[in-house]
């Protein structure tokens, strides 16, 4: 009984470290991104900092609707300069982008999705979808 209560106790304070740590802000090229929502406490982490990010993204199994977290993703300006290459991302992954026009790249199961996105400092939030969706597909038009 006093394992199982220690046990229980040291998971609910380890918790909210882990998931901190999971959506903690990282950088890469002078570009602050955040990454998680796996678990519903990930997800508060990430929705919380929403307003921070003007790139949203979320990865998803279309028929399923089951969250993504094995993807490859990169971001490339629109010179083709590589900004942006992070591996095991999602299922969210938001970003802090320069106003302008970006190409993402996301890989996973052998298929790559690529969108050009227009970024402002309002946000963008984009959906990627596992199945039924068409991976030539260049994203709404801006």
């Amino acid at each position: 009984m006093q394992r199982t209560l220690a046990a229980v106790i040291l998971a609910a304070c380890l918790t909210p470290a882990a998931v901190l740590a999971a959506t903690t802000p990282q950088q890469q090229n002078g570009i602050t991104y955040a990454n998680g929502g796996v678990g519903l406490e990930e997800q508060a982490a990430m929705k919380a900092q929403r307003a921070d990010y003007n790139l949203l993204l979320t990865f998803a199994t279309q028929q399923s609707g089951a969250y993504r977290s094995d993807i490859q993703l990169d971001i490339m300006d629109a010179k083709g300069t590589d900004l942006l290459s992070v591996a095991n991302v999602g299922p969210m992954f938001f970003a802090k982008l320069p106003a302008g026009t970006y190409r993402i790249s996301a890989a996973a199961e052998g298929k790559t999705f690529k969108r050009t996105v227009k970024l402002g400092t309002a946000p963008k939030e984009i959906v990627l979808h596992w199945e039924n969706d068409n991976p030539d597909d260049p994203g709404p038009g801006e």
